[in-house]
């Protein structure tokens, strides 16, 4: 799924404690000023980065300083990217984060030929050769071409310039 980033997030505090438990899906902090609104898709937070607690989460939106964790009832956006759930006390430091899950589904996709883009087969190279097949092209500009088998769906007209000197 797309997420959404922003590049000026400031560090931000919590300002109510974050219980946890699966059910606590707000995240109420002090400026929230720059962060991601999750119009363009959920974002990742950290809370309490760098220390036993660390906990990242899958959000869903932010209106004003109130985050809404991400819950669609399968994927519950608490103890994310290998972390594990933990309460959260005021005060307790929360950053805007780019994560390991978003770098490995970005690796995969750069370095997947087929699946991608909504496509169930591969995609069309640029520079390699490939036989096409099920593909129609409209008004296509071909150099060089050489047919062999069938060429159906051409309109062959009467050349009188080739009688000429017959």
């Amino acid at each position: 799924m797309r997420r959404e980033y922003v590049g000026n997030a400031p560090k931000a505090y919590l300002t109510a404690a974050l219980g946890g438990a699966t059910s606590n899906l707000t995240i109420t902090c002090d400026n929230l000023t720059n962060w991601p609104l999750g119009t363009v898709g959920p974002f990742y937070v950290v809370i309490d980065k760098g220390t036993a607690s660390e906990e990242k989460i899958l959000c869903l939106s932010r209106s004003g300083n109130i985050i809404t964790v991400y819950n669609d009832g399968v994927t519950n956006g608490r103890a994310q990217d290998d972390t594990t759930i933990f309460a959260h006390s005021i005060n307790a430091e929360i950053e805007h984060v780019f994560t390991a899950t978003d770098a490995d589904e970005a690796n995969l996709h750069v370095n997947s030929s087929s699946a991608v883009h909504g496509l169930s087969g591969t995609v069309v190279g640029t520079t390699d050769t490939q036989t096409l097949t099920n593909k129609t092209l409209t008004n296509p500009t071909i150099n060089g071409a050489t047919f062999s088998g069938n060429v159906t769906g051409l309109d062959v007209g009467f050349n009188p310039f080739l009688l000429m000197g017959a």
